[in-house]
Formats: C-alpha cells, structure tokens, sequence
C-alpha cells in the first residue's frame, strides 16, 4: 500500500474535512503511539501537508502528542507547533458532553480546538480487546486522575465496558476525525481509514484480526516472548497486559519466559497491593465482582497465571520483587531461563517464540 498516496486521496475527497479546515480558526491534531515509528510520523507528516496543499496555514495547526507518542517533531517541519501532553501537569478540563457516571477530564488544548483530529495504529489488547487509535482520546488525552477513576473501584462494571466507554467518550466530541492503520506481521501498513472514529475503527477491525489474531494448533512446553518494547514494557504493570499471549501458547504446567525491561520498576499503587497480599486469586476474583479495579484485575490474572505455569522474568527489578512479590522466576538472560526450563521440563521441550506479545492475541484451536 502506498499509504502516502492513499492519504491524499482521502483528505482530497473529502469535501466536508476540507471546508471544517478551512473555517477552523484552530485545529489540534493528536497523535497516539505505533509499533512503526516512521510510518506513524509519515502519516502525520502528510496529512499536515494535505492540508496546507487544500490552503491551511501553518499557524492554524497544532500538534498535541499523547504521552506514549514517539518523538516526530522533525519531520513535521518547522512550522508547526508541537506539544506533548502531559498526564499530571498539562491543563485539563471536564468534558460536559459525556454522559457517564464519572466525569473525563480532557486536555484543554485539544476540547477547544474547532477541528479536532487523531492519528495512530488500532491495536489488539489482551483485556480490553483494542487499543491505540480508539484510546488516544481517552486516557491518553486525559489528566492522570481522570484516568484512574475510569479504572479503579467502581460498581456495576466489567472489564468489556472499558473500551466500550472509552469510544464512548471520544464520540461526545463534536468535529472529531480519525486517521486510523493497522499493520501486517512485518510492520508495513495493512488498511487505512479515515473518518469519524466509530467508522474507521469498524472498518479496521477485520482486517485486524486477520493479521494479529494467529491460531495455535498445537501448545509448546516452553514460549519465549517479548512484551514489545517500550512503552508497553515499561513497567511490570504495563507488561502483564501481554502475557495472555504466552499464557494461551504455553501448555498447562509448562513454562513461559518473558522478556521486559521494565526500567519503571515494578509499577506503584493497586497492582503492587493487590499481588502483596499473597492471598488465593478466587478471593480477588470475589472482590472484583463486587468493585471493579483494573490493576486489581491484572494482579489476579498474574496470580492465576503462576499456579499453572512456570513464569520467569527477564528485567530489571530486583529479584527479590520479581519472586517474592510477584511469585515469578526471576532469571538474567532469556537464554538462562530457557536452561532452567528445559532442566525441569526436559531437553526435547518444544519451544514456541512470540517476538512481540502486545500485536497478537493467539487462539487455541478447539480439538
């Protein structure tokens, strides 16, 4: 795909995006994060000059970067205003047109904007089915407490809710459009959508789970994996979100081995207290059915996991959490860790690699 061409073609026959650029005294353009850094600043780059070729001046657009967005100011020229947001310091306010039992708290840059428009690859997610593209918005726009309220101790919700909430609250917002992708197994762009978010993640999503949606024909004893570098592996927190891919390839009892720097450390707050306690995970699991706490979640699912497989860890954080906070098996190198496994499970174990688990969600085949 020729994705600079095929942008091009749709800024220019879109007659309505082009008269909302024309009679916009301020546009903000929100860029999230990509496993492809440059095909991200690319399509940002030429959606910038798509406009400017349709008569937008330079002083008309801003560009506002989500936390987790790759650093793109040089290849966007230097005529362009270029800002990150900042979860705790960037000024904030409540978004009045969301309708919900807690209260989004926007970027003020981007909710005052009279055209308002968001970049970046849809992604899979192991818990909340797809991210990126769809989550720009809501968090990555968001002040940092208005984040968390979406996650932690609330009645009434489930894990499936939060996406849904989280497109909800994007398509409050009056002219908002979305230059969507997704990615085919060797990075390059796969399908490209542009439109109101709703449409273009619609339009993404099969062609999602066409490329990152793999069967598993048959489980291995050991796989080794990768969280997929930064950001999703910044933390411990952040890299549990992927290990649903080994948990899915591994056989039961067998031994997963998965590789993140987590040069955040462990990850603060309720995952840490919630994995502390050591308690058995059906009491967390009862907790969670009564107030719903996404950390929470993901520290039972992390105790669920160590019960019925063998999970080292290759990091950063101390030993010491990694095997008596966490219950994991904290190894230097992967190639160690592979070792120990074949040691306990035998030299003739098979052993299955997934190179990035947060751009998969493996599916067992039913027998």
């Amino acid at each position: 795909m020729d994705m600079t061409a095929e942008i091009k073609r749709l800024v220019e026959s879109d007659s309505g995006l082009l008269r909302a650029a024309k009679n916009a005294h301020r546009i903000c353009l929100a860029v999230g994060a990509s496993s492809n850094h440059g095909l991200l600043s690319d399509a940002t780059a030429t959606l910038i000059r798509s406009l400017k070729e349709a008569g937008i001046q330079d002083q008309s657009v801003m560009i506002l970067l989500t936390d987790d967005a790759p650093d793109i100011e040089q290849s966007l020229g230097s005529g362009i205003q270029v800002s990150r947001h900042d979860p705790v310091s960037s000024e904030a306010k409540p978004l009045d047109a969301f309708k919900g039992d807690f209260k989004p708290s926007i970027s003020g840059s981007f909710l005052d904007a009279d055209l308002k428009m968001i970049v970046g690859e849809l992604r899979p997610h192991h818990f909340l089915e797809l991210t990126g593209l769809c989550d720009i918005v809501f968090p990555g726009l968001a002040s940092s407490a208005s984040g968390r309220m979406q996650l932690m101790d609330r009645k009434n919700v489930d894990i499936s809710d939060i996406h849904k909430e989280r497109m909800s609250i994007a398509s409050s917002m009056q002219n908002l459009l979305a230059l969507g992708f997704t990615l085919d197994g060797d990075l390059a762009p796969a399908k490209l959508s542009f439109g109101e978010l709703d449409g273009c993640v619609d339009s993404l999503e099969p062609t999602l789970k066409k490329h990152c949606y793999p069967t598993v024909d048959k489980p291995a004893d050991i796989v080794v994996m990768s969280a997929g570098g930064r950001p999703v592996d910044e933390t411990l927190l952040r890299a549990v979100e992927t290990f649903p891919a080994g948990g899915t390839v591994a056989k039961r009892d067998g031994a997963i081995i998965v590789a993140a720097e987590c040069s955040r450390g462990h990850g603060d707050g309720d995952f840490y207290e919630w994995t502390a306690e050591r308690i058995e995970p059906r009491h967390l699991e009862a907790r969670l059915r009564y107030t719903f706490n996404y950390d929470g979640l993901k520290a039972t699912y992390l105790r669920r996991l160590v019960e019925s497989h063998r999970v080292y860890l290759v990091s950063t954080v101390p030993d010491h959490y990694v095997q008596n906070t966490f219950g994991l098996r904290a190894s230097r190198t992967v190639n160690s860790a592979i070792q120990t496994a074949q040691r306990a499970l035998g030299s003739d174990s098979t052993i299955s690699v997934i190179p990035d688990a947060s751009a998969v969600i493996p599916q067992r085949v039913a027998k």
